[in-house]
C-alpha cells in the first residue's frame, strides 16, 4: 500500500523531492532495474487535458534506493487551482519474471499561487 504524504509547491518554482524506498523488513531496497512515473491532475476522475507527468527516475547509485520526482517552473507555473492530486510508482521484474506495479507514494499537492512572475 502507498504512503500518503501531502505536498507544497510554489507556483512558478522548480519543485524537487526523493523518496528512500524500504523493503518490508526496514532495509534499503536496491532500485536496479527499476522504472519510475508519477502524475499529477485535479482530481482522480479528471481526464488528462490538466495533467503533468513528473520527471521521475531511481538516483545512482540504485543500491541505496532514492526515488527523485520533479516538476520545472514551466510545469508549477500553469498550475491554476489550489489543490491536485498526485501519485508516484515504481515498475519491475520479479525473480519469477513478472513485471510488478507499486503505488509508492500518494497525496494532495498543494499550490501556493504566486504573485511575482518574470516575463
Amino acid at each position: 500500500m502507498a504512503q500518503y504524504e501531502d505536498l507544497e509547491v510554489d507556483q512558478g518554482s522548480d519543485a524537487k523531492w526523493q523518496v528512500k524506498m524500504l523493503d518490508t523488513d526496514g532495509t534499503v531496497r536496491n532500485l536496479t532495474d527499476y522504472t519510475v512515473r508519477g502524475r499529477v491532475n485535479r482530481s482522480y476522475d479528471a481526464d488528462s487535458s490538466e495533467s503533468l507527468t513528473f520527471t521521475a527516475n531511481v538516483l545512482n547509485p540504485a543500491s541505496a534506493g532514492i526515488l527523485e520526482f520533479r516538476l520545472t517552473n514551466v510545469q508549477t507555473d500553469t498550475m491554476t487551482r489550489r489543490r491536485y492530486v498526485y501519485d508516484l510508482e515504481v515498475e519491475y521484474i520479479d525473480d519469477d519474471s513478472a513485471t510488478i506495479v507499486e503505488r509508492v507514494l500518494e497525496g494532495n499537492l498543494m499550490v501556493s499561487k504566486s504573485v511575482t512572475k518574470f516575463d
